[in-house]
């Protein structure tokens, strides 16, 4: 699972990551799949 951002670009001082505006779905799905992994070891790192 990965953050999820919708519009506006930025609200209540929370900003969407550039990488998911460039409109580059390589660099999206790359950015996607680390943070999965991230929140995966932070939370559940027998997991892995």
């Amino acid at each position: 699972e990965f953050p999820h951002y919708t519009r506006p670009r930025n609200f209540r001082g929370h900003t969407v990551p550039e990488v998911l505006l460039s409109g580059d779905h390589g660099e999206i799905a790359q950015w996607r799949q680390e943070q999965s992994l991230q929140r995966t070891r932070e939370r559940r790192e027998d997991l892995l």
